[in-house]
């Protein structure tokens, strides 16, 4: 699997967890179903509601509910619909509550209550909606500013299982007297981490503006620190049902109130409220039966008079295409302002988060919440104020972590119970318990590579211990790395191979020091003496990995020992522009099977380049996460442009060249919900100067069956090589937009990919060494079978994967130059057609 996406699925996740709340102890949490006395089904659109109130909910088609409110008058519940009588019971306060009603008909002569689409009436508000986006939806204002107040806790849910009560230590059973129950699976729950925080929100729309500033902020369960802080800001967790498709954990859900919404909904209007002395409709939505990407199953509540969107419920769709996740609820509630405009109220987001989707009471998971508040909201002209920072658009003030809980009591929106107070106590002593500092190990391995064998020390990667290639026979390596416990400035990294053929010991490694965190300032030094792959992404951790050794085509793989030093710094300018500048030094051996053959027939030992890089990546509006040592790029709906500069000088060893590389590389995410993603990259460059073939551009190909999505499957490594460039890339992902359509296979959650992938290349004459071409006069003949691309290659494929949601199986096939010279014979190639297997994890 690509470290890269292993990284970005895993802080995706820890996104999720830090970015995700509810405000719930202390609330009356109430879950059950409405069914006919006489049948026993369940009965669709009932309204349950707090007696005396317009605080309550309709059921779902299947006559479901659940309600959550922190009102402590509310004491009586009722269910009714038209053509049954109603039903009241009870409520405890401040607790969970599990309550059926079982209505009877009525002996009238309307036996029942049929709620029908009114596709006419329904179309008049949709479009009443949209129509009035422009004056409700805050974003589209000129600008806004508000208080922010954000609570977050995640949970472990089945925490009190036998096994977990007899992994914990005997003094650590008070926890249990924290455990509460799941309004949204009736299943009990643990806290782990609990967080609040408090900030100060500003937005402009021209130029588009944003910023937040993060007054205070507490976190407990995990290391309290400045970059955690960030984690818990509303940002970049905000839920905007005015938009078309609602974009959270990379999935595109679109919105009940879409301005196509009838392609992927039906609307019930179920019933008409008054709230705040305003007529409310109040409408179900449920997913068409032929659309298979993920939708939302809801209510939302309409203002009669200006068409805002006054209250949503949306719970994502049983058994939609979706990993990992086993429930997500979205609740928001917008608010009329004084001056009559409206602004959001409140922002909550219920995910539970499980390697089993299926309903289990023995199988830990996790619940993540996420609750926001708006405070103090109001419609701003900002004129010429600039509100953006040239390093972050989310900033932390004075004293941020130093607040004690007599400024938390009166910025609160509400007051603590002694309970919830507790709360935070109790999870800061869990992260002492065994079993929570297992979990933390584990999870970090999978996401690093790296297995903590003490608190400042980790061994790894796990994938490199054991390899082999024909060069090396079998090679076996143990690297070592330090943590942030070691040192949160420096970070260490070395690693040592042999290989059992060639007798011979590798060896390579990293220094990292962090001048600043935010905005990243970093030195990074790489040594190596290893074997690579010329013409494949290299990584600092070694070129061993058990997984390509083991789907390497025959002859596939054809190794060089390289001695490499880079000094690179690193410089972000800000949260969108970053560069680097680097200072590279790498000498590559010959071998017999990469060899080094001058036109008159000498064997070159070696070749070398020494060269100066600078590179500068441009994003815009891109959501990012920090570690500690780490900036990782997780969302832009924007291009991202990277240029490289190379400059190298010659004169400084033996058989070195002076050259000139410039290269741009663009690449894009296209979101067209609900048929998926298109993902695009294309590149270009050019080589200003005289080189070996080992310098040229050598495209990457594929030499194993493993699935890399940077090469060409078709292509061999050493087939192509230019000076001139451009490269095309596009994979689209369907999101099972087809397979989810087709009974039996709909329940596998399987989706579809298509490939293209394009390479057009020229030589000039004195970096032609093409054997057998008379106008090459390159000094350095290029390898048997090495050419250039005067014809653009092309090769397609279609992919299957979300296999068991690990596996992705893609076939290619090769669409053009299907032939080549051997020995003066045209020959098929053997790359015609290709299958490649590999471990991809998306939500």
């Amino acid at each position: 699997m690509n470290r890269l996406n292993l990284h970005r699925t895993f802080f995706i996740i820890i996104f999720i967890m830090f970015g995700t709340l509810v405000l719930h102890s202390q609330t009356t949490r109430v879950k059950g179903r409405v069914t006919d006395a006489q049948t026993g089904d369940g009965i669709a659109f009932a309204g349950v509601y707090f007696k005396n109130s317009t605080v309550g909910v309709s059921t779902d088609e299947e006559g479901y509910y659940t309600l959550e409110v922190r009102n402590n008058s509310l004491t009586i519940l009722s269910a009714s619909i038209l053509g049954y009588e109603t039903s009241e019971k009870p409520v405890s306060v401040g607790s969970f509550n599990e309550i059926n009603f079982t209505l009877k008909p009525t002996l009238d002569e309307l036996k029942a209550a049929v709620v029908k689409p009114d596709d006419r009436y329904m179309k008049y508000i949709l479009k009443s909606i949209n129509e009035g986006k422009k004056r409700n939806n805050p974003e589209l204002q000129a600008g806004y500013a508000t208080e922010v107040y954000s609570k977050i806790e995640t949970d472990l849910q089945n925490a009190d299982s036998k096994t977990i009560k007899r992994l914990l230590p005997k003094n650590f059973m008070f926890v249990y007297d924290y455990m509460d129950t799941s309004v949204i699976s009736g299943r009990p729950y643990l806290p782990i981490m609990i967080s609040e925080t408090s900030s100060e929100y500003s937005h402009r729309t021209n130029p588009d503006q944003k910023k937040e500033v993060i007054k205070a902020s507490r976190i407990s369960g995990i290391e309290q620190e400045e970059t955690a802080a960030q984690f818990t800001g509303s940002m970049h967790v905000k839920t905007n049902f005015y938009d078309d498709f609602i974009n959270i954990f990379e999935i595109q859900i679109p919105s009940p109130a879409n301005s196509n919404g009838m392609l992927y909904y039906n609307y019930f209007l179920i019933d008409s409220l008054n709230i705040d002395g305003r007529k409310t409709y109040k409408i179900r939505f449920h997913p068409s039966k032929w659309v298979s990407s993920p939708t939302f199953d809801g209510e939302m509540a309409v203002d009669a008079e200006d068409f805002a969107l006054r209250e949503v419920h949306a719970k994502l769709k049983k058994g939609s295409n979706v990993n990992w996740i086993r429930d997500l609820v979205l609740d928001v509630e917008n608010q009329r302002l004084p001056d009559s405009s409206w602004f959001y109220k409140q922002d909550k987001i219920y995910a539970d988060l499980s390697v089993v989707l299926t309903d289990s009471t023995h199988m830990l998971s996790v619940i993540a919440r996420r609750q926001i508040d708006y405070i103090n909201s109001r419609y701003v002209d900002f004129g010429n104020t600039d509100l953006s920072d040239a390093k972050s658009a989310v900033k932390l003030g004075e004293n941020v972590l130093n607040n004690d809980e007599e400024y938390w009591a009166k910025i609160r929106p509400y007051e603590l119970t002694e309970k919830e107070k507790g709360i935070y106590q109790m999870v800061d002593s869990i992260k002492n318990v065994p079993l929570y500092k297992d979990i933390q190990t584990t999870v970090r391995m999978l996401a690093t590579g790296f297995c903590d064998i003490s608190p400042k020390f980790g061994l790894g990667p796990y994938s490199t211990i054991y390899s082999f290639n024909n060069l090396e026979g079998s090679r076996f390596q143990l690297g070592v790395r330090t943590t942030k416990a070691f040192s949160r400035k420096v970070r260490l990294m070395g690693y040592g191979a042999f290989g059992v053929k060639d007798g011979k010991f590798k060896t390579g490694g990293t220094f990292e020091y962090m001048f600043n965190n935010d905005p990243m300032r970093k030195l990074l030094a790489v040594f190596k003496h290893d074997v690579t792959q010329l013409g494949k992404v290299d990584y600092e951790y070694g070129s061993g990995n058990i997984f390509t050794s083991l789907l390497s085509k025959p002859g596939g793989q054809k190794l060089s020992m390289v001695n490499e030093f880079n000094l690179t710094y690193m410089h972000e300018v800000n949260q969108d522009i970053n560069m680097g500048v680097a200072l590279e030094n790498k000498r590559i051996f010959s071998n017999k099977y990469v060899s080094m053959v001058t036109r008159d027939g000498h064997n070159l030992n070696s070749v070398a380049y020494n060269q100066l890089r600078f590179e500068t990546r441009i994003s815009w509006d891109e959501i990012i996460t920090r570690g500690v040592f780490d900036k990782y790029y997780v969302f832009t709906e924007y291009p991202i442009i990277t240029t490289e500069l190379i400059g190298a000088l010659d004169g400084l060893g033996d058989n070195d060249y002076k050259f000139f590389r410039p290269e741009i590389i663009a690449e894009y995410t296209l979101r067209v919900p609900p048929v998926g993603n298109s993902y695009m990259n294309l590149s270009a460059g050019k080589i200003f100067g005289t080189v070996p073939y080992p310098m040229l551009n050598i495209f990457q190909g594929n030499g194993t069956y493993f699935l890399n999505k940077a090469t060409f499957a078709c292509m061999d490594y050493y087939e192509f090589a230019a000076d001139t460039w451009v490269t095309f890339s596009l994979m689209h992902d369907f999101k099972g937009f087809f397979l989810g359509k087709i009974p039996g296979i709909r329940k596998m959650n399987l989706r579809e990919i298509a490939i293209f992938k394009m390479a057009y290349g020229d030589l000039t004459k004195k970096n032609n060494g093409i054997i057998g071409d008379s106008e090459g006069k390159a000094d350095m003949l290029f390898p048997k079978g090495m050419t250039t691309l005067n014809t653009p290659y092309m090769e397609a494929g279609v992919g299957i994967t979300n296999i068991f949601r690990l596996l992705r199986v893609d076939a290619y096939w090769r669409l053009n130059h299907r032939w080549h010279m051997v020995d003066g014979e045209r020959r098929k190639v053997d790359n015609r057609f290709v299958v490649n297997v590999g471990f991809e994890l998306n939500f």
